[in-house]
């Protein structure tokens, strides 16, 4: 960039600069060297750095850190060849004739060359003579394209053996950096925008009006309009180019995927050796580059770049350049993928043939669904009418269909498959295939009965065996999801017609698909060898062949998370993310990116979670599928349950299902409303909550709830029985929690349950809480379930409490507050805090257990214990020992406040231990103690 002085000094007073971000060490260096040359060593420092880095940027901030110093500032830009000869001049004058030792007082001045790669060579020359020679004081910062730095200037700079030299290559930026640029919070905007960026300051910043802008799922291309801070810094690049070098640049710009050195002569109309020099000019000015996996291939240094260079042609010459790239990479025979693109552009798309090659490229599955979609529709508007055959217009519509549900416009793909499966289509298969591919569209927009109900009357229709398995796939999806009994029985079907299809995708799909529903409904398979063998069939894939089949990864995900195998679920949704953003398909982003928060949130990364919650409701939003957007804010709510306790993330879990009661009953909807009635009890709000969690998983069958997860919920609902005081409720409940787990065999749901049954036994038999919650503690340890693990030793810590072992639960207490340290929960370090304030109260009081200590009462203490350990109420306390209802209730808080329990529960099991004597006090001695009824 040709940087004037005036360009490298500070913004006006009170206009401060643009933000710097990631720069921190190079403006670290700059202040330790700024206080060294004080003491008169001259120093240099290197910013090194590709174009777009942000070198000019930083030179910026380091002069106005100077002025602030009060230093004086020289500044010049390599371009400007008269400019950086005044400044050097100045330095290089006639030496002072001060005294010795002046060197030491001289004042520092700090000097400033930008784009030093450009220099003259007789600029070079001077460089290398204040290299020998510098002043005292002076500071000496340069930046350069390390790619286009002469070597003159490189000999030059290296013959400065008096100067301090240190270098500093500029990287790009990391996602948190990019996401602190952009203004945005850190998550998968700002990730997006690094990948399509590489990190570069500039080219990110290129990117910034589309983060901005709409679901970040979507965000694959650069917006219509580029920053003009970009494109003039681009522009200053091009201008140092010769005509026939800028007009072959203009040439091979209509080439986006790279071109090789002959496509590039037959574009610029050059034959081998000119194109060669023209080429090599380029790649020495580092606009285009070498691509790093095909030698004979040159690409734009940057898609910015290209894009700068390429919309300014007038469109005449844009559709002769595409037509002719395309002539040449078709006879060459490349695929039709790779020259699609010019087709589209060149304005051919009113031949038939040309029609029917965009169609095929279309059709191709790792294809941006953008770009086919822009195909498709020339396509449509060029193509005379007289040539739309019905295959042709079937071929096109459903690759149109395809597209559109790629690319997250599901309602225009469901009006679209309307009209094709409700007219009379030569071909059956046809028909029913726009019916699969409708009822898809359907269970993608969260309606899974709409789709269920669409396919139910024509699941056994003679027809060919791929489209036969693609109805009874779909059916035994959408029939899980909307809690259909006949969705079993299609899973269980799904081997024979893969057998029949003879296609080993189609078996590695039936066992996906097993396995997803196995999560939801017993369909009768050995679930654990199914998901092994699934997983390790898709992982035996390649994107390409994912990329056709996009649901595999998705459900995959899903089912292993249900059947706790988190780490390898994060693996395949990140996997499908991958595929899904390269080739544009938004439509599975939403599902993809809440499994993500929920195996993140299960495995205690809250921060994660939170972004990947945002991120799927923002897309869901903006795709209209308001079930998604409630089940994203629902799984989120979990996460802010931890962060600022359930009052707070309860308002966002009502807000997930205030309109879920104008839609059918469907899976999304129920996950939904149990997490809000969850946080709704756990908040405090607890009339009617057991009623309404039950109704929501489907009264006591469970039948609404995902079969793996029936322990978890089943838990759920004894704690809330028990804490209603109904302990019968309670104990059927566990019962049928343990049923579950035990039959599943999922260490989690096992750990849950224990945990559970710790709570409830927690007043009567402490040892035995402690005992089922260090079980649940370890399992969740090696599960990685850092949030259930916290439970499981809270609850560990109050049993151990209970039974007065207090050391033992100090070491719990410390435990669990580490993990709340580590999750960063707010929440959970305040329930430590306060049971660790219990514990402490009543150690101070009570003996410890382990120690062989024994609790005393006086007699009339004990003899109130034993009549309220043996069921009586206050009032027939008092009567007992003829004292008043008040003289009872002093007398039970002085016992609860001895022993340390705080219910009558607790109480009469501690009475039953043994470990609680009694003894005469001042209050008997003298007197003859007074028989009780109770002791009659």
């Amino acid at each position: 960039m040709n940087t004037s002085e005036e360009e490298l000094a500070p913004t006006p007073s009170g206009d401060p600069l643009e933000s710097l971000v990631g720069r921190n060490c190079a403006l670290d260096l700059f202040d330790r060297a700024l206080a060294g040359v004080r003491n008169g060593q001259p120093t240099m420092i290197e910013f090194v750095g590709d174009p777009g880095t942000g070198k000019t940027r930083l030179l910026r901030e380091v002069a106005a850190r100077a002025r602030r110093a009060g230093v004086p500032v020289l500044a010049a830009a390599g371009r400007d060849g008269d400019q950086v000869e005044r400044a050097l001049g100045t330095l290089l004058g006639p030496p002072a004739t001060d005294p010795p030792g002046a060197a030491q007082r001289c004042p520092p001045l700090l000097l400033l060359l930008d784009d030093l790669h450009t220099v003259s060579p007789a600029t070079a020359a001077l460089l290398g003579r204040l290299a020998q020679a510098p002043p005292p004081g002076l500071l000496w910062i340069t930046a350069y394209r390390p790619r286009q730095m002469p070597s003159r200037v490189r000999v030059a700079l290296a013959a400065g053996i008096q100067l301090s030299r240190r270098a500093v290559t500029l990287t790009p930026l990391d996602p948190a950096s990019v996401a602190a640029l952009l203004g945005l919070p850190e998550g998968r905007a700002a990730q997006r925008v690094h990948g399509l960026s590489g990190g570069v300051p500039r080219y990110v910043l290129a990117y910034r009006p589309g983060a901005l802008d709409g679901p970040v799922a979507a965000l694959r291309d650069l917006p219509a309009e580029l920053p003009v801070d970009v494109t003039s810094a681009v522009q200053l690049d091009l201008d140092g180019l010769t005509d026939e070098q800028r007009q072959m640049l203009e040439a091979v710009s209509v080439c986006p995927d790279g071109f090789e050195p002959a496509l590039a002569g037959a574009l610029a109309e050059r034959g081998p050796e000119v194109t060669s020099d023209l080429l090599d000019a380029l790649v020495a000015a580092d606009l285009l580059r070498t691509d790093s996996t095909e030698a004979s291939t040159l690409r734009f240094r940057h898609e910015v770049d290209r894009a700068v260079v390429y919309r300014p042609l007038p469109p005449g010459r844009r559709r002769r350049l595409h037509a002719t790239a395309a002539s040449v990479l078709r006879d060459a025979g490349h695929p039709v993928t790779r020259y699609a693109e010019h087709l589209s552009a060149s304005g051919q798309c009113a031949e038939p043939a040309t029609a029917d090659a965009l169609i095929e490229a279309a059709e191709t599955r790792l294809v941006p669904r953008l770009d086919a979609i822009r195909w498709l529709t020339n396509v449509q508007r060029l193509l005379p009418a007289a040539e739309v055959t019905e295959p042709r217009r079937t071929r096109l519509e459903f690759a149109m269909a395809d597209a559109l549900v790629g690319t997250g416009q599901l309602r225009q793909a469901r009006t679209l498959l309307q009209e094709l499966s409700r007219r009379p289509l030569a071909d059956c298969d046809q028909r029913l295939r726009a019916l699969a591919a409708r009822a898809r569209v359907e269970r993608l927009l969260g309606r899974p009965f709409d789709a269920y109900a669409l396919l139910l009357p024509h699941r056994d229709e003679g027809v060919e065996p791929h489209t036969h398995f693609s109805l009874t796939v779909e059916a035994a999806i959408a029939g899980v999801l909307c809690g259909s009994a006949g969705a079993a029985e299609h899973a269980r079907r799904l081997d024979l017609l893969a057998e029949q299809t003879g296609e080993p995708v189609c078996a590695t799909t039936a066992a996906v698909v097993q396995a997803f529903v196995a999560a939801y409904t017993d369909c009768g398979i050995p679930v654990r060898e199914t998901l092994d063998r699934a997983s390790a069939e898709v992982d035996a894939f390649a994107d390409t062949d994912l990329a056709r089949h996009p649901d595999l990864l998705a459900l995959l995900g899903w089912a292993e998370y249900f059947h706790e195998r988190e780490r390898s679920a994060l693996h395949h949704f990140d996997r499908a993310l991958d595929i899904c953003c390269r080739a544009g398909l938004v439509a599975l982003t939403p599902w993809l990116l809440i499994g993500r928060c929920a195996v993140t949130g299960r495995l205690g990364n809250l921060d994660r979670a939170q972004v990947e919650g945002e991120d799927a409701e923002e897309v869901a939003v903006a795709m209209g599928i308001d079930p998604l957007v409630a089940l994203a804010r629902a799984y989120r709510a979990i996460g802010v349950a931890w962060r600022s306790g359930p009052a707070a993330a309860r308002h966002l879990a009502d807000i997930a299902v205030l309109d879920s009661s104008t839609r059918r009953e469907n899976w999304y909807d129920g996950a939904s409303q149990r997490v809000s009635i969850r946080l709704r009890f756990l908040s405090g709000d607890r009339a009617g909550s057991t009623s309404m969690l039950l109704r929501a998983c489907g009264g006591d069958d469970l039948d609404q709830v995902e079969l793996t997860n029936r322990a978890c919920w089943a838990s759920a609902l004894a704690e809330m029985a028990h804490k209603a005081g109904r302990r019968d409720e309670a104990t059927r409940w566990l019962d049928v929690a343990e049923r579950y787990a035990e039959r599943l065999g999922l260490r989690g749901q096992s750990a849950l349950t224990r945990t559970a049954r710790a709570r409830l036994a927690l007043e009567v038999d402490p040892r035995r809480a402690a005992e089922l919650a260090a079980a649940a503690a370890d399992t969740f340890a090696t599960l990685g379930w850092r949030l259930e693990e916290a439970s499981a030793r809270l609850v560990r810590a109050r049993a151990l409490c209970e039974a007065r072992e207090w050391a033992a639960a100090e070491v719990e207490l410390a435990e669990t507050r580490r993990i709340a340290e580590l999750i960063d929960s707010p929440p959970l370090r305040r329930a430590v805090a306060s049971e660790q304030s219990r514990a402490a109260g009543a150690a101070g009081r009570l003996p410890d257990a382990t120690a062989g200590g024994e609790l005393t009462l006086t007699r009339r203490e004990w003899d109130i214990a034993r009549l309220v350990a043996a069921g009586a109420s206050n009032a027939e306390a008092a009567e007992q020992v003829y004292v008043t209802v008040k003289t009872v209730e002093a007398h039970l808080t002085r016992i609860f406040r001895k022993t340390g329990v705080s219910s009558r529960a607790g109480l009469a099991a501690l009475l039953v231990s043994g470990a609680v004597n009694h003894q005469g006090s001042g209050e008997d001695r003298g007197s003859t103690p007074r028989r009780t009824r109770f002791d009659r």
